[in-house]
């Protein structure tokens, strides 16, 4: 088979295997490789070049992966960029990780949400509790009333702290979102290109 032929073929089964993307990307794809591949064949390399590259359903998987890392780091919206790391998880050990540490500390900022919420309807069992007695502190929702020597330390005040915590605990949520994203676009370029 010339080399023409297994260009043509491995470009139309990469085309193909990149029908998810808008057809302008795609086109640049193929275009893109298309040169590299006929660059390395002029050069009596095109066996090494498809090798790098892998099976055109490879290739255009790392494509496609690069792209949704870089339209999710470009709009930085937490939706997108959590979403990402979700579409990516199974496939990546950095997007997993990710999901993980980002995924933690969108709780706490819904859970401190909740507190804040919690606390203008049912103010008597939520709070920070100081117990000298049992020599402990408690910070959160409780259903038995707090014992008769605990004191509850920032009353109203909860609202606002809880507000700050859960703002704090999504920007940094969101923060460490774009450093995992930041870490696969460096990572995550697709090979032999």
């Amino acid at each position: 088979m010339s080399d023409d032929r297994k260009i043509d073929d491995y470009l139309k089964a990469l085309a193909r295997s990149l029908r998810v993307l808008p057809e302008r990307d795609r086109d640049d794809i193929v275009a893109e490789i298309r040169a590299h591949l006929e660059h390395r064949a002029g050069e009596g390399k095109l066996a090494d070049a498809m090798k790098a590259l892998g099976g055109p359903e490879t290739c255009a998987r790392a494509f496609i992966e690069e792209i949704k890392i870089q339209s999710a780091f470009a709009d930085g919206g937490p939706t997108k960029t959590f979403g990402a790391l979700l579409a990516l998880a199974s496939a990546r050990v950095t997007a997993t990780a990710g999901l993980f540490f980002s995924g933690i500390f969108y709780i706490l900022a819904a859970a401190f949400v909740f507190i804040g919420f919690y606390e203008m309807v049912a103010p008597e069992t939520v709070g920070l509790w100081s117990d000298p007695a049992q020599g402990s502190f408690f910070f959160g929702t409780m259903d038995d009333p707090p014992s008769p020597t605990a004191r509850e330390l920032l009353g109203r005040w909860l609202v606002p702290v809880a507000a700050a915590l859960a703002v704090l605990f999504f920007v940094f949520a969101q923060w460490l979102t774009k450093l995992f994203l930041r870490l696969m676009m460096r990572r995550g370029r697709p090979g032999a290109i």
